[in-house]
């Protein structure tokens, strides 16, 4: 908007081009139109967008999981860092759907090695039983005081349960009940490892319960 003075035009009201001529309180001002551009996404965006929508919503569900898995990676947040690292772990079917493949999910991502981690799961007793193999240190990329944790993933809830196991130096076996109202059907597993003060990170491994 500007304020102008014109002998030649007098007051003056009206449009010429982008521009609106207007007289007011004895002033007269120009002001240019503000176009609204029209947004045609193709559908290579609306794939991007569905995907980022379900990955977003994914990760609010699971943020306690997020914030300890990417810990320190990149120069943006945690939370950031799941939602890139994971766009490839999501189709795009029919019906515009976006759908993830939790086989391929990262929940953890860094340069530690990754902990050596098996499940399984006793329908009778309701309980999941994680098996560690101790593992040995490697300078810079494993610690025997390292912190190895599962995770247990209802897919159909979206609900996680952050388990705490043995340090990586130790063997050893961590059972953990069955949360109530969840289906064993619908549970994912997963295990990764954190340094001591939390600031390192392996990548996550997708366990077959």
């Amino acid at each position: 908007m500007a304020e102008f003075n014109s002998y030649l035009l007098g007051k003056v009201t009206k449009s010429v081009g982008n521009i609106t001529l207007v007289y007011t309180k004895r002033k007269n001002i120009a002001k240019a139109k503000v176009f609204k551009r029209k947004d045609n996404p193709t559908p290579e965006i609306l794939e991007q967008r569905a995907k980022m929508k379900t990955l977003v919503q994914f990760g609010r569900r699971i943020l306690p999981v997020v914030r300890k898995g990417f810990a320190g990676v990149g120069r943006g947040t945690a939370f950031n860092a799941f939602v890139a690292l994971n766009m490839d772990k999501v189709s795009f079917g029919a019906g515009s759907v976006a759908t993830i493949d939790y086989g391929r999910l990262l929940l953890a991502s860094g340069l530690l090695v990754t902990p050596r981690v098996t499940v399984g799961y006793d329908e009778e007793s309701g309980t999941y039983t994680f098996s560690q193999t101790a593992q040995e240190p490697e300078e810079g990329f494993a610690s025997l005081a390292d912190k190895v944790y599962g995770v247990l993933l209802e897919t159909a809830l979206q609900r996680v349960r952050i388990v705490a196991l043995n340090n990586r130096g130790v063997a050893g076996e961590t059972e953990y009940a069955l949360p109530e109202e969840w289906e064993a059907s619908k549970v994912e597993a997963y295990c990764f490892a954190t340094s001591p003060n939390g600031r390192m990170v392996s990548d996550s491994m997708h366990l077959t319960v």
